[in-house]
C-alpha cells in the first residue's frame, strides 16, 4: 500500500491510480499546490509528469477516485480523506492513507453579503452553523470533514489532526484566481497534454 506522494509514481502502480482533473475538482487542484509547496514547482511538475504515467483516469469530481478503489475499480484513489471514510461506512473496503510528507486540506467557508435582502436571516444562519449541535449534523448525515468548532464532538470515523502531516498550506497564494489560473494552465499544458 502506498504511504507517501513519491509512492504514486512506483512502476507496480502503472496504470492504477485515480486523481480527479484539477480543472473539474478542487481536491485534485489542492493535490497540486501541496506537491508544489512540498517538492518547489520544477520538481512538482516532474512528479506530476511521472505520476500521469499511473493514472488510468482523470475523474470529474474529487470524490470519485475514492469511490473507484471502493467498488474495486482502480487500487489508489487520492482524494480527502473524509471522502474515503464516507466509502468505508457504506461498506466499501476502502483504507485512507496520509501521505508521509505531508498534506494540504481545505477549509470550508461561508460569508455575509454586504447589502444582502435577508441579512438578519442570514446572521442567524450563519451563527447557527458555527455552533457545536450544527456542526454535529454532519457526522450524524455520514460526511466526515472535521469540523470547525472545537467543542463539536468528533465521530470515531473522523481523522484526527494530531495522525495527519499537514503542511504549511499557503492559502493566500494558492487561493488566489490568477495563481490556481497559472497552474492549471501549467498542467494542462505540461501534464494533461501528455500521453498515457
Amino acid at each position: 500500500m502506498p504511504k507517501c506522494w513519491r509512492d504514486l509514481i512506483k512502476p507496480e502502480y502503472k496504470g492504477e491510480v485515480q486523481i480527479a482533473n484539477p480543472n473539474s475538482s478542487g481536491t485534485a487542484y489542492v493535490a497540486i499546490a501541496t506537491v508544489v509547496q512540498l517538492m518547489g514547482e520544477d520538481e512538482a511538475f516532474k512528479y506530476l509528469k511521472a505520476l500521469n504515467g499511473n493514472v488510468n483516469q482523470y475523474t470529474k469530481s474529487g470524490a470519485g477516485p475514492v469511490k473507484a478503489v471502493g467498488r474495486a475499480e482502480t487500487a489508489v484513489g487520492v482524494a480527502f480523506i473524509h471522502d474515503a471514510v464516507a466509502e468505508k461506512v457504506a461498506g466499501f473496503p476502502v483504507v485512507s492513507v496520509a501521505p508521509c510528507e505531508g498534506t494540504g486540506y481545505e477549509i470550508g467557508s461561508m460569508s455575509l453579503i454586504k447589502g444582502a435582502r435577508n441579512l438578519d436571516n442570514a446572521r442567524k444562519f450563519y451563527d447557527w452553523a458555527l455552533t457545536p449541535e450544527a456542526q454535529a449534523l454532519g457526522a450524524e448525515n455520514k460526511a466526515y470533514p472535521i469540523p470547525s468548532n472545537k467543542a463539536t464532538p468528533l465521530s470515531p470515523l473522523m481523522p484526527r489532526l494530531s495522525d495527519v502531516k499537514l503542511i504549511n498550506y499557503d492559502f493566500a497564494r494558492y487561493g488566489s484566481a490568477a495563481e490556481r489560473r497559472r497552474l492549471l494552465q501549467k498542467w494542462e499544458a505540461e501534464v494533461n497534454a501528455q500521453p498515457r
